[in-house]
């Protein structure tokens, strides 16, 4: 309790560094998963996107993927592999759809 006394403002400047390199550990925490996929005649990016962007929009997907390969224009080569985010499809519970003639009337 002494040293703190006396040394108040390295103190809490040492506080403030270890509270600024957590948040920075936490915000730059990569959390995404990637893999790699074929690319076939026809493929474009933006088909591509269609198929595997799940809750991105097609402009945010073709914009990492973009970033991921190093790509600077959004030409891609059959028989290349692309890296993309993985995304895991949440499978939500058959929830049926009801009709406005299915319901009894009053």
């Amino acid at each position: 309790m002494n040293w703190i006394n006396k040394n108040q403002n390295t103190a809490i400047l040492i506080v403030f560094v270890t509270i600024g390199m957590i948040i920075l550990f936490i915000s730059n925490k990569d959390t995404s998963k990637y893999i790699n996929i074929d690319i076939h005649e026809g493929d474009t990016l933006w088909s591509l996107s269609d198929q595997y962007k799940g809750d991105l929009s097609n402009d945010e997907w073709v914009r990492i993927v973009k970033n991921e390969n190093n790509m600077i224009d959004d030409k891609i080569i059959a028989g290349h592999t692309l890296i993309i985010p993985e995304y895991k499809k949440v499978i939500s519970k058959d929830r049926g759809i009801e009709l406005a003639s299915d319901k009894n009337e009053e």
